[in-house]
């Protein structure tokens, strides 16, 4: 596509129809350079075991953005940053399918702690900290049934 750079995320599972797709937006010209950024970067991914990379996302993240030899064409922003958007949209997209649910069940149904595993808090740490985001999820948890049953 011209617009937009496509990730698939093949596994080794016994179920060898499990792909996690992953995209993530341009505006057409700069393609080729996203792409081989996504190329670049999927060496780090490539032979990973997903429990690991579940088990600590927002550590994984921190990773694909921080890697050594590449970050200074700035993992935060502009191509770097829209790799690293396609191979995370590709996880995420793997790991609901692994719990055979959208995406928006997934997160829901995750514990406040796994939840928060998930975000790289270190550019938030000042205003907002693990342990706070987890006590206002767990404050949250009543009602969840409500609202989960009004995404339905």
């Amino acid at each position: 596509d011209y617009s937009c750079p496509y990730v698939v995320l093949e596994t080794d599972a016994a179920d060898a129809n499990l792909q996690g797709h992953g995209i993530t937006f341009t505006v057409g010209k700069g393609n080729e350079i996203v792409c081989h950024a996504i190329k670049v970067l999927s060496k780090m991914v490539v032979g990973q075991k997903l429990d690991v990379i579940f088990g600590n996302f927002g550590q994984f993240w921190r990773t694909l953005t921080s890697e050594d030899q590449m970050r200074w064409l700035g993992p935060e922003k502009g191509v770097m940053h829209l790799a690293v958007a396609a191979i995370t949209n590709a996880l995420w997209d793997l790991w609901a399918k692994m719990e055979g649910k959208p995406l928006w069940k997934l997160l829901v149904d995750m514990e406040p702690e796994k939840l928060v595993s998930t975000i790289d808090f270190r550019y938030m740490i000042d205003a907002l900290t693990p342990e706070e985001a987890i006590e206002i999820l767990k404050k949250a948890q009543a009602g969840k049934d409500k609202r989960e049953k009004e995404m339905q």
